[in-house]
Protein backbone atom coordinates (compact mmCIF):
# COMPACT_ATOMS: atom_id res chain seq x y z
CA UNK A 1 0.00 0.00 0.00
CA UNK A 2 2.99 2.09 0.68
CA UNK A 3 5.15 1.50 -2.38
CA UNK A 4 5.53 4.95 -3.09
CA UNK A 5 7.20 6.15 0.17
CA UNK A 6 10.48 5.11 0.91
CA UNK A 7 11.88 5.17 4.23
CA UNK A 8 15.39 6.24 5.09
CA UNK A 9 17.33 7.61 7.84
CA UNK A 10 19.51 10.75 8.17
CA UNK A 11 23.21 9.54 8.92
CA UNK A 12 23.43 12.13 11.66
CA UNK A 13 20.82 9.85 13.67
CA UNK A 14 22.84 6.70 13.54
CA UNK A 15 25.46 5.77 15.73
CA UNK A 16 27.67 5.31 13.25
CA UNK A 17 28.78 7.66 10.84
CA UNK A 18 30.54 6.88 7.52
CA UNK A 19 30.04 4.68 4.86
CA UNK A 20 29.67 1.61 7.33
CA UNK A 21 26.54 3.44 8.17
CA UNK A 22 25.29 1.48 5.11
CA UNK A 23 25.05 -1.54 6.69
CA UNK A 24 23.80 -0.76 9.83
CA UNK A 25 20.91 0.93 7.96
CA UNK A 26 20.12 -1.96 5.72
CA UNK A 27 20.04 -4.18 8.75
CA UNK A 28 17.95 -2.28 10.51
CA UNK A 29 14.99 -1.73 7.42
CA UNK A 30 16.05 1.48 5.71
CA UNK A 31 16.14 1.71 1.78
CA UNK A 32 18.61 5.14 2.00
CA UNK A 33 20.79 7.25 3.92
CA UNK A 34 20.73 11.29 3.74
CA UNK A 35 24.12 12.12 3.55
CA UNK A 36 26.11 15.54 4.99
CA UNK A 37 29.04 17.18 3.45
CA UNK A 38 30.86 17.69 6.68
CA UNK A 39 32.40 20.46 8.74
CA UNK A 40 34.34 23.38 6.65
CA UNK A 41 37.22 22.75 9.53
CA UNK A 42 37.66 19.40 8.30
CA UNK A 43 37.10 20.14 4.48
CA UNK A 44 34.19 19.40 3.71
CA UNK A 45 35.19 15.48 3.90
CA UNK A 46 31.91 14.06 1.28
CA UNK A 47 33.37 16.15 -1.63
CA UNK A 48 36.37 14.13 -1.67
CA UNK A 49 36.59 11.40 -4.00
CA UNK A 50 37.33 8.35 -2.01
CA UNK A 51 34.82 9.11 0.40
CA UNK A 52 31.98 9.29 -2.15
CA UNK A 53 33.32 6.18 -3.49
CA UNK A 54 33.43 4.23 -0.37
CA UNK A 55 30.07 5.22 0.05
CA UNK A 56 28.70 4.09 -3.29
CA UNK A 57 30.73 0.88 -2.74
CA UNK A 58 28.64 0.11 0.64
CA UNK A 59 25.70 1.13 -0.80
CA UNK A 60 25.61 -1.06 -3.61
CA UNK A 61 26.85 -4.13 -1.25
CA UNK A 62 23.95 -3.40 1.28
CA UNK A 63 20.93 -2.13 -1.09
CA UNK A 64 21.06 1.82 0.41
CA UNK A 65 20.40 4.80 -2.03
CA UNK A 66 21.12 8.12 -1.34
CA UNK A 67 18.58 10.62 -1.56
CA UNK A 68 19.80 13.68 -0.79
CA UNK A 69 22.41 16.07 0.56
CA UNK A 70 22.53 18.30 3.19
CA UNK A 71 24.89 20.89 4.11
CA UNK A 72 24.12 21.38 7.97
CA UNK A 73 27.45 23.62 8.05
CA UNK A 74 25.00 26.35 7.37
CA UNK A 75 24.00 26.55 10.66
CA UNK A 76 27.24 28.05 11.64
CA UNK A 77 28.11 30.06 8.19
CA UNK A 78 24.46 30.94 7.68
CA UNK A 79 23.06 31.94 4.03
CA UNK A 80 22.03 35.09 5.93
CA UNK A 81 25.76 36.43 6.06
CA UNK A 82 26.46 39.58 4.04
CA UNK A 83 27.92 39.07 0.63
CA UNK A 84 31.44 40.17 1.55
CA UNK A 85 32.12 38.18 5.00
CA UNK A 86 34.15 35.54 5.57
CA UNK A 87 31.23 33.25 6.98
CA UNK A 88 29.22 33.71 3.91
CA UNK A 89 32.18 32.62 1.51
CA UNK A 90 32.51 29.64 3.33
CA UNK A 91 28.81 28.80 3.07
CA UNK A 92 29.11 29.11 -0.37
CA UNK A 93 32.06 27.36 -0.98
CA UNK A 94 30.03 24.00 1.18
CA UNK A 95 27.35 25.16 -1.18
CA UNK A 96 29.12 24.78 -4.37
CA UNK A 97 30.66 22.09 -2.94
CA UNK A 98 27.72 19.74 -1.68
CA UNK A 99 25.91 20.38 -5.68
CA UNK A 100 29.53 19.41 -7.19
CA UNK A 101 28.86 16.01 -4.95
CA UNK A 102 25.86 15.10 -5.63
CA UNK A 103 26.69 15.33 -9.21
CA UNK A 104 29.39 12.98 -8.63
CA UNK A 105 27.32 10.53 -6.57
CA UNK A 106 23.92 10.67 -8.78
CA UNK A 107 22.32 12.22 -5.72
CA UNK A 108 19.29 14.09 -6.72
CA UNK A 109 18.34 17.07 -3.83
CA UNK A 110 21.09 19.26 -1.97
CA UNK A 111 19.44 20.24 1.23
CA UNK A 112 19.95 23.83 2.60
CA UNK A 113 18.76 24.54 6.07
CA UNK A 114 18.41 28.40 7.89
CA UNK A 115 18.66 27.91 11.19
CA UNK A 116 20.90 28.75 14.19
CA UNK A 117 23.22 31.25 12.43
CA UNK A 118 21.26 31.40 9.16
CA UNK A 119 17.80 31.69 10.73
CA UNK A 120 15.87 33.84 8.32
CA UNK A 121 14.72 36.55 11.19
CA UNK A 122 14.06 40.19 9.13
CA UNK A 123 13.79 41.45 5.83
CA UNK A 124 17.70 41.75 5.31
CA UNK A 125 18.11 38.27 5.46
CA UNK A 126 15.59 37.08 3.71
CA UNK A 127 17.13 39.02 0.91
CA UNK A 128 20.73 37.85 1.49
CA UNK A 129 18.82 33.61 1.75
CA UNK A 130 17.43 34.57 -1.19
CA UNK A 131 20.58 35.85 -3.49
CA UNK A 132 22.12 32.37 -2.33
CA UNK A 133 19.56 30.00 -3.40
CA UNK A 134 18.85 31.40 -6.62
CA UNK A 135 22.66 31.08 -7.24
CA UNK A 136 22.42 27.91 -5.52
CA UNK A 137 19.47 26.64 -7.86
CA UNK A 138 21.37 28.19 -11.14
CA UNK A 139 23.98 25.94 -10.68
CA UNK A 140 22.30 22.84 -9.64
CA UNK A 141 20.27 23.40 -12.55
CA UNK A 142 23.39 22.42 -15.00
CA UNK A 143 23.06 18.90 -13.48
CA UNK A 144 19.43 18.37 -12.78
CA UNK A 145 19.62 18.55 -9.16
CA UNK A 146 17.16 19.98 -7.33
CA UNK A 147 17.56 22.31 -4.17
CA UNK A 148 15.54 22.24 -0.77
CA UNK A 149 15.37 25.03 1.32
CA UNK A 150 14.19 23.73 5.06
CA UNK A 151 13.14 26.46 7.37
CA UNK A 152 10.62 27.67 9.76
CA UNK A 153 9.12 30.30 7.82
CA UNK A 154 5.51 30.88 8.09
CA UNK A 155 3.23 29.75 4.97
CA UNK A 156 3.20 33.87 3.11
CA UNK A 157 7.04 33.86 3.73
CA UNK A 158 7.68 30.33 2.23
CA UNK A 159 5.39 31.29 -0.47
CA UNK A 160 7.39 34.93 -0.94
CA UNK A 161 10.63 33.19 -0.73
CA UNK A 162 9.50 31.11 -3.83
CA UNK A 163 8.32 33.56 -5.70
CA UNK A 164 11.54 35.62 -5.28
CA UNK A 165 13.97 33.01 -5.65
CA UNK A 166 11.88 31.77 -9.01
CA UNK A 167 13.45 29.26 -9.39
CA UNK A 168 11.73 25.92 -11.09
CA UNK A 169 14.25 23.34 -9.28
CA UNK A 170 13.92 25.16 -5.66
CA UNK A 171 11.47 23.05 -3.35
CA UNK A 172 10.41 23.06 0.52
CA UNK A 173 12.76 20.30 2.89
CA UNK A 174 9.79 19.38 5.13
CA UNK A 175 10.27 18.97 9.12
CA UNK A 176 7.42 16.63 11.04
CA UNK A 177 8.67 18.80 14.16
CA UNK A 178 10.42 21.95 13.16
CA UNK A 179 7.45 23.92 12.65
CA UNK A 180 5.72 23.56 15.93
CA UNK A 181 9.29 23.23 17.42
CA UNK A 182 10.44 26.64 16.91
CA UNK A 183 7.49 28.48 16.09
CA UNK A 184 4.45 26.99 17.61
CA UNK A 185 3.33 26.86 14.05
CA UNK A 186 0.00 23.61 13.32
CA UNK A 187 2.31 21.15 11.23
CA UNK A 188 -0.88 19.42 9.32
CA UNK A 189 -2.00 22.68 8.23
CA UNK A 190 1.51 23.51 6.98
CA UNK A 191 1.55 20.43 4.87
CA UNK A 192 -2.22 21.80 3.63
CA UNK A 193 -0.47 24.47 2.36
CA UNK A 194 2.94 23.45 1.26
CA UNK A 195 2.82 20.32 0.08
CA UNK A 196 3.39 21.11 -3.71
CA UNK A 197 6.29 22.38 -2.83
CA UNK A 198 7.69 19.29 -1.19
CA UNK A 199 10.79 17.24 -2.09
CA UNK A 200 11.71 15.28 0.91
CA UNK A 201 10.53 14.98 4.84
CA UNK A 202 12.15 14.70 7.63
CA UNK A 203 10.70 12.81 10.20
CA UNK A 204 11.10 13.40 14.12
CA UNK A 205 9.25 14.07 17.69
CA UNK A 206 9.74 15.61 21.03
CA UNK A 207 8.17 17.87 23.51
CA UNK A 208 9.40 20.37 26.15
CA UNK A 209 10.68 22.65 23.36
CA UNK A 210 13.25 19.86 22.44
CA UNK A 211 13.06 16.91 20.20
CA UNK A 212 13.12 14.23 22.46
CA UNK A 213 10.94 11.46 21.56
CA UNK A 214 10.24 8.60 19.50
CA UNK A 215 7.91 9.31 16.49
CA UNK A 216 3.93 9.51 18.19
CA UNK A 217 5.20 10.35 21.72
CA UNK A 218 5.43 13.64 21.54
CA UNK A 219 3.67 17.01 21.09
CA UNK A 220 4.41 17.71 17.53
CA UNK A 221 1.23 15.56 15.64
CA UNK A 222 3.13 13.35 14.74
CA UNK A 223 0.14 11.31 13.44
CA UNK A 224 -1.97 13.67 11.95
CA UNK A 225 0.96 15.11 10.41
CA UNK A 226 1.73 11.83 8.26
CA UNK A 227 -2.33 11.26 7.34
CA UNK A 228 -2.71 14.94 5.86
CA UNK A 229 0.96 14.25 4.23
CA UNK A 230 -0.38 10.58 2.85
CA UNK A 231 -3.63 12.55 1.82
CA UNK A 232 -1.57 15.10 -0.10
CA UNK A 233 -0.47 12.10 -2.46
CA UNK A 234 2.88 13.12 -1.35
CA UNK A 235 5.14 10.56 -2.77
CA UNK A 236 8.85 10.34 -2.40
CA UNK A 237 11.41 9.67 1.03
CA UNK A 238 10.49 10.31 4.38
CA UNK A 239 14.30 10.37 6.51
CA UNK A 240 13.83 10.30 10.34
CA UNK A 241 16.18 12.35 11.39
CA UNK A 242 15.45 11.91 15.19
CA UNK A 243 18.70 11.94 17.87
CA UNK A 244 18.93 8.97 19.26
CA UNK A 245 22.38 9.81 20.91
CA UNK A 246 21.26 12.59 23.06
CA UNK A 247 19.06 12.97 26.30
CA UNK A 248 16.90 12.08 27.31
CA UNK A 249 16.11 10.21 24.44
CA UNK A 250 18.60 8.04 24.66
CA UNK A 251 18.09 6.96 28.26
CA UNK A 252 15.14 5.00 26.64
CA UNK A 253 17.11 2.82 26.05
CA UNK A 254 21.16 1.23 26.32
CA UNK A 255 20.87 0.47 22.65
CA UNK A 256 20.11 3.22 19.92
CA UNK A 257 19.36 1.23 17.33
CA UNK A 258 16.55 -0.42 19.17
CA UNK A 259 15.15 2.99 19.26
CA UNK A 260 15.82 3.19 15.83
CA UNK A 261 14.21 0.47 14.75
CA UNK A 262 10.72 1.19 16.89
CA UNK A 263 11.10 4.62 15.35
CA UNK A 264 11.24 2.86 11.66
CA UNK A 265 8.42 0.07 12.51
CA UNK A 266 5.77 3.07 13.67
CA UNK A 267 7.18 5.15 10.57
CA UNK A 268 5.84 1.90 8.43
CA UNK A 269 3.00 1.02 10.18
CA UNK A 270 1.34 4.44 10.42
CA UNK A 271 2.08 5.09 6.70
CA UNK A 272 0.22 1.89 6.15
CA UNK A 273 -2.58 2.33 8.38
CA UNK A 274 -3.54 5.43 7.10
CA UNK A 275 -3.10 4.06 3.90
CA UNK A 276 -5.17 1.48 3.87
CA UNK A 277 -7.87 3.55 5.93
CA UNK A 278 -7.94 5.67 2.76
CA UNK A 279 -8.45 2.89 -0.13
CA UNK A 280 -11.58 2.03 2.10
CA UNK A 281 -10.42 -1.90 3.14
Amino acid sequence: MDGTIKKGICIWSLPIEGPYACKLASESGFEGIQLELGTYERGFPLSKKYIQDAYLEMGKTYNIDFPSIAVRELDYYGMTRPDRSQEKQIAKQGIEKAIETARDMDIPIVMLGSFADGEIKNEIDLQNVTACLREACDMAENYNITIGTENVLSVDETKRLFQNVNRANLKLYFDTQNYYLFKGYDTTSMIQELHPYFCEVHAKDGKDNISSCLLGEGDSSFHSSMEELIKSGYTGWINIENYYDLQPLRLEHDDELTLIKKDLDTLKSTILSISTKGSGE
